[in-house]
């Protein structure tokens, strides 16, 4: 049909091969409605417009390359995009395994510092019970000390107040005696009666000249005897105290008793200064031991003095 083919021969004129080949789709469509209208001007209706596939008589002429050069190109085409999109896969499957490889390295670094804070948490835990403990030896043997130290001041303190409560006792002893002498010679006396040796020799042998007699008609040397044994001098001692001898001149028992209440002063104010200085150090350590020392000097005054004899 002339109108057919010059119609055919225009859309040929404006497109190229490839193109034809490529837009025969949209050619169609076209084609159906521009000649459905020319048609429809001469009564005839155009149902459809089909256009086949390009051949030529020969075998590989130039329509078949043209077509297999096409087939060829939309392969390229599909094998570029096909490409594209493993590139992009790929891409995302680094992605994904660096994202998994962060995560599995984030969970062991998020282990290890848990790790960390536990040995740390430990070696702290370790450090402060050594401290304590540190503190805690440091502390008993403190208390342990200033424990010793005021026993041994307290057993001393209480010697001293024994030893001069003893003393004051002894120097009123004394005082009752008169005569420091006759006090000494009681004691003698006291220790000689305890004596397992006899007082009086059973056989006396004397040296002397002469015909043996002294000029009062004792024998040589039993008036010297007499006068300077032991019995002797205290009955000499008694006997002058019953005639009236003046003892007064002798040392009297007031020096005595003011050289005791001196030592017992002199003992208290120590202990009372040592006292002072180990409750300022007790203070400071924070251990609270309390120590109570009588007086002695008060202790011999309430004691009534001792009898005589």
């Amino acid at each position: 049909d002339p109108m057919l083919s010059a119609y055919f021969r225009d859309v040929a004129h404006k497109r190229t091969m490839r193109e034809l080949l490529q837009e025969r789709d949209a050619i169609q469509h076209e084609s159906s409605q521009e000649l459905g209208r020319k048609f429809d001007n001469l009564d005839i209706e155009c149902v459809d417009v089909l256009i086949g596939k390009p051949d030529t008589a020969e075998a590989g002429g130039k329509i078949e390359t043209l077509l297999e050069q096409l087939r060829l190109r939309q392969l390229s085409l599909e094998q570029v995009e096909t490409y594209a999109k493993q590139v992009t896969a790929s891409e995302k499957l680094r992605a994904l395994n660096e994202a998994q490889a962060t995560a599995t390295m984030q969970t062991k670094l998020t282990n290890s510092l848990v790790q960390v804070q536990i040995v740390e948490n430990e070696a702290e835990a370790q450090l402060a019970k050594a401290r304590k403990e540190a503190e805690q030896k440091i502390i008993t043997a403190q208390a342990e000390s200033q424990q010793r130290i005021l026993a041994g001041r307290g057993e001393g303190a209480r010697i001293l107040q024994e030893g001069l409560s003893e003393a004051s006792v002894l120097v009123r002893k004394i005082q009752s005696f008169t005569d420091p002498r006759l006090y000494a010679l009681s004691i003698v006396a006291q220790n000689l009666a305890r004596s397992s040796q006899p007082l009086v020799p059973e056989r006396v042998f004397i040296a002397g000249g002469g015909n043996g007699h002294s000029t009062d008609g004792l024998p040589v040397g039993a008036g010297a005897t007499a006068g300077t044994g032991l019995l002797g001098m205290l009955l000499s001692l008694l006997v002058a105290e019953k005639s009236g001898f003046d003892v007064a001149g002798l040392p009297g028992g007031n020096v005595l008793q003011e050289f005791s209440d001196k030592i017992s002063k002199q003992a208290m104010e120590n202990i009372e200064e040592a006292m002072k200085a180990n409750v300022g150090s007790v203070a400071n350590g924070n251990v609270d031991l309390n120590l109570e020392v009588a007086d002695p000097s008060k202790t011999v005054a309430s004691r009534p003095p001792a009898a005589a004899g």
